[in-house]
């Protein structure tokens, strides 16, 4: 499937079929990232966020900080294993 996002820096588009997605944790910014990543590119385009708690304050950021990577990491691993025939 083709997508093209409307993020500030970023032009073009890509096909599902050809990304890997990737989970980037950011300690110093309060935030775990889920990004695609095309082959032979360097770029992580940040496609989504994964927030376990409410507060807005960082002490709860940094006390969900491991389940939200983990948590992340496998959403990356079901959609990198899933068949390239099945994807749209």
């Amino acid at each position: 499937m083709e997508i093209t996002p409307k993020i500030r820096f970023v032009s073009g588009r890509f096909d599902t079929k050809d990304v890997r997605l990737v989970c980037v944790p950011s300690d110093n910014h309060g935030e775990v990232s889920l990004c695609v990543n095309e082959p032979g590119c360097g770029w992580n385009i940040p496609i989504g966020e994964i927030k376990l708690y409410s507060s807005g304050r960082y002490v709860d950021f940094k006390a969900t900080l491991e389940d939200a990577t983990k948590f992340g990491e496998e959403i990356c691993r079901r959609f990198n294993e899933f068949p390239q025939d099945k994807k749209l």
